[in-house]
């Protein structure tokens, strides 16, 4: 029977995990071209933090359902849709995901292929359109690339991507980590822990520096970024881990006339048939190379969604899940 309400984690205001409360709402008749899914899993990610702190690039108004990507089984459908019940979908733009049901466009749904889980497509689909975007932002061949945070989500899939196109990867992890990115294929790993990031990316590339670096971090890491980029290389910002940079514009002509972007990932794709198609490659990608979907470091239920927020901020080596009891969905 399909349901009339839904539970789910809602933001009443801006702020930190504190915010969040689980609530039940009535979940609205299907419109055409709408699917209802019933969430196995979804994925946390930093971007959701960030919009949820109320001081980001990307701003939604409140009250707000969190959660912008999960996987699950279709079980419900509107007029004109082709997706059947029954269905393994994932997808990312879900948006208010973070509960044991979720209204989607169809167009946002992608199937799930054999051989991948719920929890493992919950774990790529949003990582898996971000870094098939990031791939699109800076001539990548031959070039020298640069993935700050290799053993992470969008990390992996970078540099597994980078190195099947020809890029020479250096990733860069922590400790134990730096074992994951040369596992996927970088020519060189660097320990962030270790000491001076910069110093050892010039040493692994003659002195010359990267000629494109992909960086989440941001506040803590821009300098260093700046210090190892190659005359006209590019940095490219995707998150701010550490908070937001502050710099002044001349500090790139000390650094080599090099270019500075903040990733737009709406500026890089073409609608959602465009995200759709990067997800599925990326679910393909995690299929046949082991280690790309990376470990779950935290599986919560939904009750406790403020919890797993703490999880993933308080910085998680892995991807953190809600996962919707069988009492809850």
């Amino acid at each position: 029977m399909e349901p009339k309400t839904r539970r789910v984690a809602v933001a009443g205001r801006p702020g930190g995990p504190e915010v969040i409360e689980t609530v039940t709402e009535d979940l609205p008749p299907l419109g055409p071209g709408q699917v209802l899914v019933r969430v196995a899993a979804t994925g946390l990610n930093h971007a959701d933090s960030l919009i949820r702190g109320g001081d980001y690039v990307v701003t939604m108004p409140f009250p707000l359902a969190v959660g912008v990507e999960a996987a699950g089984t279709v079980i419900a459908t509107g007029e004109g849709v082709a997706a059947e019940v029954g269905a393994r979908v994932c997808g990312t733009g879900w948006l208010g995901s973070c509960a044991d049901h979720v209204v989607v466009p169809e167009e946002r749904l992608v199937p799930i292929p054999d051989g991948l889980g719920f929890e493992e497509a919950a774990s790529v689909a949003h990582a898996g359109a971000a870094a098939g975007a990031l791939l699109r932002v800076w001539p990548l061949d031959g070039a020298r690339a640069v993935v700050w945070g290799a053993a992470g989500a969008v990390g992996r899939l970078l540099v597994t991507w980078l190195s099947r196109k020809g890029a020479e990867v250096i990733g860069v992890a922590g400790g134990s980590r730096v074992a994951i990115p040369r596992d996927l294929g970088a020519k060189h790993v660097i320990d962030r822990d270790a000491g001076d990031v910069a110093a050892a990316v010039r040493a692994v590339t003659g002195g010359r520096g990267a000629d494109v670096i992909f960086d989440p971090v941001a506040g803590e890491t821009f300098r260093t970024s700046l210090a190892m980029l190659a005359p006209r290389g590019c940095l490219i910002n995707y998150g701010q881990l550490t908070g937001p940079v502050g710099a002044e514009f001349g500090e790139l002509f000390k650094a080599g006339g090099v270019f500075v972007t903040k990733f737009n990932a709406g500026a890089y794709v073409d609608g959602y048939a465009d995200v759709a198609a990067l997800i599925r490659e990326a679910l393909e990608l995690a299929v046949a190379q082991p280690g790309v979907a990376g470990p779950i470091a935290g599986r919560f239920p939904l009750d406790r969604a403020a919890d797993a927020f703490r999880a993933l901020e308080s910085g998680a080596r892995g991807k953190v899940l809600v996962v919707p009891g069988p009492e809850e969905s």
